[in-house]
């Protein structure tokens, strides 16, 4: 399996995609940092290190970490069919389900990645731009967990995409999905929770700390609605539920395929 994973890594290092995720990422965290250098501490928006690293975890948690994961787990797959390099694989001595579980190891590394790569230049940028009263051990410490949940949470949360990948050997339909599947998301959060893996990650984030609890109901506004957060159990199972459905149901779809 490790040897695959490794085969998997190299094939990237052909790919330009990895240049415009990287571009894109610092813009994200740099554009937070800009502004909490220019945003007096005395405004409720900038006034601590919570509101640094929860804009910066939004921003990257949102919309751009599902898509980029969508498209790039989307091309790992299709790839394979549009280079009919699945059938080559397959003459060695690997199950499909292996090339499955290493495709889907390199979807979270890469979110793995990405989360930390943001979660360190969110540090670097609060000491940058200084003034934060609330920058200590104990913070850069709840940071680093809501960052590393998204890097696990959000991963999970797309699996679902992934059986189209498989399942359609193109890569427009996934693509199109992928947007379907987190516009809803973003639009009406609270009800989703506890129902979509992406909003049900939400639910899970503010278990986390008081500060991330704050950003989850903002961005929900669930203080305004009859709704309340599903507790962290219900999050759990209806997040494993789903991306264990849709793991076997990728599984299925791929044994299924004639080459």
């Amino acid at each position: 399996m490790f040897t695959i994973i490794q085969a998997e890594i190299s094939k990237l290092k052909r790919k330009k995609i990895k240049i415009g995720i990287f571009v894109f990422t610092t813009l994200l965290a740099v554009f937070v940092v800009e502004r909490a250098i220019h945003i007096p501490r005395t405004s409720e928006i900038m006034d601590s290190f919570g509101d640094l690293y929860t804009i910066a975890f939004k921003n990257m948690s949102v919309l751009f970490l599902p898509v980029v994961l969508g498209m790039f787990g989307t091309s790992l797959f299709f790839d394979e069919y549009s280079g009919n390099t699945l059938k080559e694989l397959l003459i060695i001595p690997i199950t499909k389900t292996q090339i499955y579980f290493s495709k889907i190891t390199l979807v979270f590394g890469l979110s793995f990645l990405i989360c930390m790569y943001t979660f360190i230049i969110t540090i670097v940028g609060a000491n940058i731009a200084g003034g934060f009263p609330d920058f200590n051990t104990q913070t850069i410490l709840e940071a680093f967990i809501l960052f590393l949940e998204g890097s696990i949470l959000i991963p999970l949360s797309m699996l679902p995409i992934i059986v189209f990948a498989v399942a359609g050997k193109s890569y427009l339909l996934p693509i199109g999905i992928t947007l379907m599947y987190i516009l809803p998301v973003i639009v009406v959060p609270a009800p989703l929770m506890g129902l979509h893996p992406l909003a049900s990650s939400l639910s899970i984030y503010s278990y986390s700390s008081s500060v991330a609890n704050d950003m989850v109901v903002r961005m929900t506004q669930i203080s305004k609605t009859m709704i309340t957060i599903p507790s962290y159990t219900v999050s759990i199972i209806s997040i494993l539920a789903i991306t264990g459905l849709s793991i076997v149901l990728s599984l299925y779809l791929l044994k299924k395929q004639t080459l």
